[in-house]
């Protein structure tokens, strides 16, 4: 899975310790004020957390009790959370957008460029950051920029994956939180409940009163797309379901060679698509054809074409659009990632891209860029993605959505000058599908990453256009992409 042991595993005590006067969260007239001693400080429980080892629930009690708080998330739990309705991923208005900037991950300049580019394309949209100290007293201040404390717990810089935000019946913000947590990133369980217990008071007003809730059946973000009739899964996006209704520990591919093993893994599939279908309210439907009958060999491939995709996230590889913005009945267009169009893209990239790329990455000075690419979009696991995204795209047409093809790129870890921390053997994901949509004006709007190619982001630009789409590229926080977490595995939306 991305994203889990790959994560920096720095000492944030170092970053806490001597820090001082850092700002705290806002609170209302009602909380208590809080207290000017800094031993009861942000950065003093910032540093007994780590130094302690704290539960989540005994740093909530201390930051409730030295007013460094608006209000407890234990007030606003709800066992059972009802219906919840679910947003699609385009149709409304971004009203808040909210990432996680730690300061062990992203540069104070890096973190600031990012966020002025958020609000320079949407200035009328709430930025909610949660930040240790050392990142809020860099970027507080910044036009359009709230921060959230973290009281030194290490939440990842992903916030998509461990929660969605819903709405309850009566309009209200409901925080849904992943039952199935990452090997690695344990703490983002706390995440929704942070976001909760830090959101300010105006806005916890505006989203009346947030609640948060743990899903009764797990479910990962960045591997299902919300369009106004129907959820778009892979098989892979139901793995944890599937065990689980199995009693396996691990994916049987051993027994993918004979019917039986494949009837048994279809099998649990769909009840876990069943599931999924209830959870957001519209049926499931897969991106890929599923190998459920006919000859055994042609089954037997079937199955192994699909294992091409596992491990990557499909919003990294598939976009939907629709054709007509703002309406929930228009047919989809399907922007779908593609390996031999990466490769084609490489023979148009000039000297300055080539450069720009090993500049945002960091490439060894040693490694000619061009030719990496070549060789790991040659690699079997590039030639498998690749395989697995063209049964993709086939299957869409057949269901009727418009398909059109994005480049995809991949690098691998080893070239890079700091490897220490990546998985041996591992590559990272360079395109252009990993984006975030809105309907704002009437019109349909895209925002990603810059890739760190000039010539393929215009491209991009000219490709999402023609599909309908207008996509504003914001400066990239290299390290999210490096380890998996494209811009909307780093960012979590309320729409309005």
């Amino acid at each position: 899975m991305k994203k889990t042991s790959s994560m920096r595993r720095r000492s944030r005590l170092a970053l806490l310790l001597g820090l001082v006067g850092c700002a705290t969260a806002r609170v209302p007239a009602s909380a208590p004020s809080p207290a000017a001693s800094p031993e009861r400080s942000e950065t003093a429980l910032a540093a007994r957390v780590v130094a302690e080892r704290l539960s989540f629930e005994e740093t909530e009690r201390l930051a409730v009790a030295w007013g460094l708080v608006p209000r407890s998330s234990a007030g606003r739990h709800l066992e059972r959370a009802g219906t919840l309705r679910f947003d699609d991923d385009w149709t409304k208005e971004i009203a808040a957008s909210i990432y996680s900037l730690p300061s062990s991950f992203f540069s104070a300049a890096e973190a600031k460029a990012f966020l002025a580019g958020v609000h320079a394309l949407a200035p009328r949209r709430e930025i909610l950051v949660l930040a240790d100290p050392a990142a809020r007293a860099a970027l507080n201040g910044l036009a359009g920029v709230r921060t959230l404390p973290t009281f030194g717990r290490a939440y990842s810089p992903w916030p998509r994956d461990p929660l969605s935000l819903a709405k309850r019946a009566d309009g209200g913000l409901a925080v849904l939180i992943r039952p199935n947590l990452q090997r690695g990133r344990e703490e983002d369980a706390n995440l929704g409940r942070a976001l909760v217990e830090t959101l300010p008071a105006d806005l916890d007003r505006k989203f009346q009163q947030p609640v948060w809730t743990v899903a009764g059946v797990p479910f990962h973000n960045g591997q299902a797309l919300i369009a106004p009739q129907a959820v778009w899964i892979t098989l892979h996006t139901l793995e944890p379901r599937i065990l689980a209704i199995l009693g396996l520990d691990r994916v049987p591919v051993e027994t993918f060679g004979t019917a039986e093993g494949i009837d048994r893994y279809l099998a649990a599939a769909r009840q876990a698509a069943d599931e999924m279908g209830v959870l957001y309210g519209r049926p499931v439907r897969f991106v890929h054809p599923l190998p459920g009958a006919g000859d055994l060999a042609a089954r037997v491939e079937g199955m192994r074409t699909l294992g091409g995709g596992a491990g990557t996230d499909l919003d990294s590889i598939l976009t939907l659009l629709p054709r007509r913005p703002g309406a929930a009945d228009s047919p989809l267009v399907a922007l779908v990632a593609d390996v031999a169009a990466g490769s084609a893209l490489l023979g148009r990239l000039t000297a300055g891209d080539l450069a720009a790329l090993r500049s945002t990455y960091g490439f060894s000075s040693g490694v000619e860029p061009a030719v990496i690419l070549k060789a790991e979009l040659a690699s079997p696991s590039a030639q498998g993605l690749g395989a697995f995204l063209d049964a993709a795209a086939a299957r869409l047409a057949d269901d009727g959505l418009e398909v059109r093809r994005l480049p995809l790129l991949m690098a691998p870890y080893s070239a890079l000058t700091r490897v220490e921390e990546l998985p041996e053997g591992g590559s990272f994901l360079i395109g252009w599908n990993n984006a975030v949509l809105e309907t704002r004006g009437g019109a349909l709007r895209a925002e990603a990453f810059g890739s760190g190619l000039p010539t393929g982001d215009r491209e991009a630009e000219a490709a999402y256009a023609a599909a309908g789409a207008r996509l504003t590229l914001l400066p990239a926080l290299p390290v999210s992409v490096i380890r998996g977490g494209g811009y909307r595995c780093a960012s979590n939306h309320v729409r309005r």
